[in-house]
């Protein structure tokens, strides 16, 4: 088991008080901003006739469903996570529902949602049912949160987490197993297929769902940590570094970044063939499909 580096006083109070204001900024600007009726009137640009759409969509969403399967079927996990108490990191492995807590589970699951969500207002629209308008909004809010934690995802996992298993020498084949590929690779994939094919229209000011997501997952490693199994899954979260709030600010920020960075490139004249360019380079630089050998990360 070994320990981290806490030296330097305890900043949990000024963390927690960190990730409270975030929240606070984020409810008043729901409060005081009409983003709402942006929502309303921009969600239904993700609805689409096409039985060639409803088809893919069908596909990506009993991937993501077959990929939820096998993690229960799998056996046991693979983590690295910190004790709360002393910051000590150990190996965990859960099994069944306990693998949901990391942040690409998480993301897992909001491209499931999404998914359902689509095919649910599509099949509605073919069968000329009425639209459910809540629905909608929910859809486009979990595709803006979900595209960006699928490519935040796939960027930590390749740049971040891959070579620090290389660096301490630990077996890392688990990283490549079939559900951690629909995690850490084809979510952002799916989600990037979708935007170029069905060509939302999206606006920057979504890039709050960003910061909200982060908080809420930011919150519920807290609740997980003081309340639940005592630990926490990314050692960057431990309130108790002096560097704890930057990172907790960070992560949500990080999340709206990429959906500014991914909404950006929508501006090029539209969807056009030079987003497609841009989106499947960009792709190509963050998704990683095998192990590389240890030379590759320190040459």
């Amino acid at each position: 088991m070994q320990q981290n580096n806490i030296n330097g006083g305890d900043y949990t109070k000024i963390t927690i008080a960190t990730i409270v204001s975030i929240s606070f900024i984020i409810i008043l600007y729901f409060l005081f901003s009409n983003i709402g009726q942006i929502i309303s009137e921009k969600s239904e640009s993700f609805s689409s006739s096409s039985s060639i759409v409803l088809i893919y969509r069908l596909a990506f969403f009993s991937v993501c469903v077959y990929a939820i399967r096998y993690m229960f079927t799998c056996g046991p996990g693979n983590m690295r996570v910190v004790t709360l108490d002393e910051n000590k990191e150990f190996i965990l492995n859960p099994i069944g529902i306990k693998k949901f807590v990391t942040f690409s589970s998480w993301t897992l699951l909001m491209c499931l949602g999404y998914f359902l969500i689509a095919i649910i207002n599509q099949t509605m629209e073919l069968l000329k049912v009425n639209a459910i308008s809540w629905l909608y909004s929910w859809q486009m809010i979990i595709f803006v949160a979900g595209i960006s934690m699928s490519f935040l995802t796939a960027t930590v996992v390749r740049y971040i987490i891959l070579p620090d298993e290389v660096k301490i020498g630990r077996e890392h084949g688990h990283m490549f197993l079939f559900h951690e590929q629909i995690m850490h690779n084809f979510a952002a994939i799916f989600f990037a297929f979708e935007m170029l094919i069905v060509q939302p229209d999206l606006q920057p000011d979504f890039a709050i769902f960003g910061l909200l997501f982060g908080v809420l997952y930011i919150s519920f490693a807290y609740q997980l940590a003081y309340f639940s199994g005592g630990y926490f899954v990314y050692s960057f979260l431990h309130p108790k570094p002096k560097i704890a709030p930057i990172f907790a600010v960070g992560l949500a920020s990080s999340i709206a970044l990429f959906y500014l960075g991914l909404w950006t490139v929508t501006r090029f004249n539209g969807y056009n063939w030079l987003s497609w360019i841009i989106i499947i380079g960009w792709l190509s630089l963050i998704v990683q499909f095998r192990p590389v050998k240890s030379n590759h990360y320190n040459s």
